[in-house]
């Protein structure tokens, strides 16, 4: 319960206000009242929009250590639980490291990296949804980030002036989708080598990945970059767990964790290193 309590607070005292507020209807609503038919989530009743709305107010994440901004309730989510849905310690930068953040969303992983590598580092994010970018953005603001380079790219195995880009389902399931026919919605991509090589990178090393599916495509896309510079990965899986793993060994890197989830379809984790 205490837990539940502090895992956030306001930047000002109105805003913690709010929070605590909307916390003490949302247990009292909880102990009293059905869960809702598609769960507490989705009711307009929880506790990120009643009685007020939390959405674009400055929060602290407990869990990050950071401040943010959440316009959605997939990036509320991320901000505050992120590492109760994912092994994000498996990603361990070092200070000085270079850090490639391949699908950074809102800004946990990166801003969790950026801290990690210290000013002697850099982090590099790609986000290419325009929603995603701006929170992700504001987020680097709000913690004073200044080690980190956002990239509005996709990452596949072939640059692309207009991929297909689906994001029907969640703020935080956007995916490239080629079978969607090119529109002026779609989004640029680049592969990992061409961009290492136009910001003129001379090392390289982790890679987080987390691009809905398209990670066989973006890992072909990085073969010189994994060949000439070695980095750790971190990838997750959507039902891509053979394809990825034949991919990495054929790379010459041996995968030392793993973890899966309940998903109706394989999803979970991959950490490499090379051999």
């Amino acid at each position: 319960m205490l837990s539940f309590l502090t895992e956030a607070r306001g930047a000002d005292a109105s805003t913690t206000g709010k929070l605590l507020c909307n916390k003490a209807a949302y247990l009292f609503m909880r102990a009293t009242s059905r869960t809702p038919q598609r769960g507490w989530h989705t009711s307009a009743r929880h506790w990120y929009r009643y009685p007020f709305s939390l959405f674009g107010e400055v929060l602290w994440s407990r869990q990050l250590e950071a401040w943010f901004r959440a316009e959605n309730e997939a990036a509320m989510e991320s901000m505050l639980h992120e590492n109760n849905y994912e092994p994000v310690d498996w990603v361990a930068p070092n200070k000085g490291d270079v850090v490639l953040d391949v699908g950074a969303f809102v800004g946990w992983h990166t801003i969790r990296a950026a801290k990690l590598v210290g000013l002697s580092g850099r982090v590099i994010s790609l986000e290419p949804d325009t929603v995603n970018r701006r929170q992700l953005e504001d987020n680097l603001k709000l913690n004073q980030i200044t080690n980190c380079s956002v990239v509005p790219l996709g990452a596949w195995s072939t640059p692309h002036d207009n991929l297909g880009w689906y994001t029907e389902k969640s703020p935080d399931c956007c995916r490239i989708d080629v079978n969607k026919s090119a529109s002026s919605e779609g989004i640029k991509a680049t592969t990992i080598d061409d961009l290492v090589a136009e910001i003129r990178l001379n090392r390289v090393h982790w890679i987080k990945m987390d691009i809905e599916g398209g990670e066989v495509e973006a890992l072909k896309g990085a073969a010189r970059t994994l060949r000439d510079y070695r980095p750790c990965v971190f990838v997750e899986l959507h039902d891509t767990v053979q394809p990825v793993r034949e991919l990495l060994k054929q790379y010459g890197y041996c995968i030392k964790r793993e973890a899966f989830d309940a998903s109706p379809e394989p999803h979970g984790w991959f950490v490499a290193h090379s051999l």
